[in-house]
């Protein structure tokens, strides 16, 4: 009996959590602007083409943008409730992720149809399947193209039915398309749905491009509203530390499970402060865009991708922003480099040294993917992603054909693992003895 409540991350406690979450959002809407100014914005915001970047801080201002965040990750929230979804820390990231790309892209309107469209999916072939009922609610990354046709100038009724039957199109085929594609990532790109959601994109580009003649307009970014964006996530961040630095001290921890609900809590913290500092150390004011990219970051830290393996594929973005793009102190960068955490299984895969080749070719693939889906594909950096596994793979089972190559590669390969392991275990060690030394000096002083 007493095992059962060592369990700090329930289903319950989760749910609580989110919906606290979500409540905070609309509320910090109606604290920062008055209700007609609210209104006003979400109709700005609706009517927008939603395409990237769409900043919904830029267009409606804040305030109308946390509603729009709040309204959409409830009705997320009372949609999972309802079927009877078993909450745990992969749905943090899943709303996380939701909610972030609900300030630069996603809105109440537009991803509706998608989501009815992965419903009538799901109950038409008698699927209860838990993952695939949040990676519909992922799949509202593609929300742009109900947007882009839902938005064409004048009062033409056609435009308004055909948005609404292409969302229930694209969110009825968009999960078959992903448990196609997922298979042939080997699962080794985090971000998945947005790899699935690019092929989509490519289509919709074309579509709207070639036969409805649609232009898709890119969009500015706001930075005038960079305080109260960096108020609103240093609060979020600090509640779950606080959480854990009062659970650490009110007793020994003797639960494995209930010590491992607390690292995903202290990571998700953690993680979230060290995005805000990648932003102020580069001096990079927020924008609606970065508060997705973070709280996108921080959510699926809880999915249990450790630091390393991130670490390395962001080198190897910094570097190619360094020596080819010379972009480092930019938005753009700092959104890929967060978003690079999609690579986390590649490099616990096939080592550390991998991982940085992965983030340079990464972060080509990156910058010059907008020329395929315009826009029309928020998850553009887990299409990224996913082409880079693809690529990296074929080139590896191209080497593989000669035997006396694949032979001498796997070799060097299993040398190389066996020295990053000695390297990462002489790095843990120098760590571990330097913090008791940090703790004396501490107790010393006071």
């Amino acid at each position: 009996m007493g095992k059962k409540t060592k369990r700090l991350l329930s289903t319950n406690s989760i749910f609580l959590f989110l919906l606290s979450y979500g409540l905070a959002l609309t509320l910090t809407a109606f604290i920062i602007a008055s209700p007609p100014l609210l209104f006003r914005g979400m109709q700005q915001i609706i009517a927008s083409p939603s395409n990237l970047i769409t900043d919904y801080v830029h267009i409606a201002s804040v305030g109308p943008a946390f509603l729009n965040s709040g309204l959409l990750t409830l009705s997320s929230l009372f949609l999972l409730r309802k079927h009877k979804h078993h909450f745990c820390s992969i749905t943090v990231s899943i709303i996380m992720m939701l909610s972030g790309f609900s300030f630069f892209g996603k809105n109440i309107v537009n991803s509706a149809p998608i989501i009815l469209g992965c419903l009538l999916y799901l109950r038409i072939h008698h699927s209860r399947r838990q993952d695939l009922l949040v990676m519909g609610l992922l799949s509202t990354c593609l929300s742009p193209i109900v947007s882009t046709i839902y938005s064409v100038p004048g009062f033409l009724i056609s435009y308004k039915l055909l948005a609404l039957f292409v969302g229930l199109l694209i969110g009825y085929t968009i999960l078959p398309i992903f448990e196609f594609l997922k298979v042939h990532t080997k699962e080794l790109n985090l971000y998945n749905m947005g790899f699935a959601a690019g092929f989509v994109g490519m289509l919709g580009n074309f579509a709207t491009k070639k036969i409805l003649t649609i232009k898709i307009v890119p969009h500015a970014l706001s930075f005038e509203h960079h305080d109260v964006l960096l108020y609103f996530l240093l609060i979020l961040f600090s509640i779950p530390l606080l959480i854990v630095l009062y659970f650490s001290k009110l007793q020994p921890i003797d639960s494995k499970i209930f010590l491992l609900d607390l690292k995903k809590i202290l990571r998700f913290s953690l993680y979230g402060y060290f995005a805000i500092l990648i932003c102020l150390g580069l001096r990079v004011p927020l924008s609606g865009i970065l508060v997705g990219a973070i709280l996108t970051f921080a959510g699926f830290s809880m999915y249990n991708f450790k630091f390393r393996y991130f670490f390395f594929p962001a080198v190897g973005i910094f570097l190619t922003a360094l020596l080819f793009y010379q972009d480092i102190a930019t938005t753009n960068h700092i959104v890929i480099i967060l978003f690079g955490s999609t690579l986390a299984p590649m490099t616990r895969k096939y080592g550390l040294l991998t991982g940085i080749l992965s983030g340079v070719i990464f972060s080509v693939i990156t910058r010059n993917a907008h020329h395929l889906t315009a826009g029309i594909n928020l998850y553009n950096c887990g299409f990224a992603g996913g082409v880079t596994v693809l690529l990296m793979d074929a080139v590896r089972l191209l080497f593989y054909k000669n035997q006396k190559i694949k032979f001498l590669c796997q070799k060097q390969y299993l040398h190389l693992i066996q020295k990053e392991k000695k390297l990462i275990a002489k790095f843990q060690t120098a760590v571990q003895r330097l913090l008791p030394k940090i703790f004396k000096t501490r107790d010393g002083y006071s």
